[in-house]
């Protein structure tokens, strides 16, 4: 009977120093994984919808979808600590190459001139690079294929029995 009670607060004892640890400990750990979580979905759904307006829409509106996004980075970045904020840096610079590509095509190559400045700067608080200006537009278009053809397209290869797994 000694021996049970014994045992028993042993485990009662482990239980009242191991739950508070553990629970302190998870916020810390569970937590920052629930916000980089949560910021990256919201990132991922509103860039979604910018792109698809980018790639379908008329100029006016993908600038103003590629404007609106932007807008969203910097309201995110000022209400939350960014968890991961090299990656906003290479979002952020994809966007503003975008906006430079469209007003360049609109023939405003002063404008298109000042994004691509604002991109590079963007690059630079990422990893400390300066980037060129055809880097840049390679860093665009490497970027913008169409996922879902990428995939098909894989799948085609897959049932062909010539798989091609780097070009997802």
């Amino acid at each position: 009977m000694k021996r049970i009670a014994k045992y028993g607060m042993l485990v009662l004892a482990a239980m009242l120093v191991g739950f508070p640890l553990g629970y302190f400990y998870s916020q810390r750990t569970v937590g920052k994984g629930s916000n980089i979580l949560s910021q990256t979905y919201a990132l991922s759904e509103y860039e979604t919808l910018a792109n698809l307006q980018y790639k379908q829409a008329d100029p006016l509106h993908a600038s103003r979808a590629q404007l609106d996004l932007l807008n969203f980075m910097q309201q995110l970045q000022a209400k939350q600590k960014i968890e991961i904020p090299r990656a906003l840096d290479y979002d952020r610079a994809r966007v503003i190459m975008r906006l430079a590509l469209l007003e360049e095509n609109a023939g405003n190559k002063e404008k298109s001139k000042q994004y691509i400045l604002e991109a590079q700067e963007s690059l630079k608080d990422a990893d400390h690079k300066t980037y060129s200006e055809e880097q840049l537009r390679t860093f665009v278009r490497r970027l913008m294929p169409n996922l879902i053809f990428e995939i098909f397209d894989c799948c085609n290869r897959i049932i062909k029995g010539r798989p091609s797994w780097s070009r997802l």
